[in-house]
């Protein structure tokens, strides 16, 4: 059995971009608990055992090479105030000083990709939603607050205005998500 089927790696690799460091780990010491008691209940022969010790061995050293690799990166991106130049400077200075492999940069353009498209299903959503509160029939006591009457019956009110907020929110995460470099 291998150590890639013990441990359900789509779950532990599912982690959203937002979330944080403390989460991800509770998440890998369940696992890794759980790998515990598969191999306390199984019996393993020596040589097998000694293989999969070096698998899991050679995982964490991969995770924390990848995590050192992309480090000085993520920080020349941080910095806003850097000129064109400096920024070239830099990212040819990181290069020369690191090596980057076509894995490691796989795995930071699906992240991209995964964190865009969940940008852009919400946008979508608060778009669709601002229009459907301004179209579906509220009830009165929603509507109770009129801002500006068109005529005696009808006027633009207070959820209105809400709506039109939740619309600019969508159209505001639907633009930014696309401007990003």
């Amino acid at each position: 059995m291998k150590i890639s089927r013990l441990l359900d790696t789509k779950k532990i690799s599912e982690t959203p971009p937002g979330q944080n460091a403390a989460q991800e780990n509770v998440r890998l010491d369940e696992k890794i608990q759980e790998l515990i008691e598969v191999i306390g209940q199984s019996a393993i022969a020596p040589e097998h055992s000694a293989a999969y010790e070096a698998q899991i061995a050679e995982a964490f050293k991969e995770s924390a090479f990848r995590a050192k690799q992309v480090a000085p990166f993520q920080a020349l991106d941080r910095e806003n105030n850097l000129s064109r130049e400096e920024l070239l400077e830099g990212l040819e200075k990181l290069l020369a000083e690191n090596q980057i492999d076509s894995r490691n940069s796989s795995s930071h353009v699906v992240k991209n990709t995964f964190q865009k498209a969940v940008n852009f299903i919400i946008a979508i959503l608060l778009i669709v939603f601002g229009f459907a509160m301004i179209i579906m029939p509220a009830p009165p006591s929603f509507e109770m607050f009129t801002v500006f009457y068109f005529n005696p019956n009808d006027g633009v009110t207070i959820m209105d205005l809400v709506s039109l907020l939740i619309i600019f929110g969508g159209v505001l995460l639907f633009v930014l998500n696309f401007n990003k470099k």
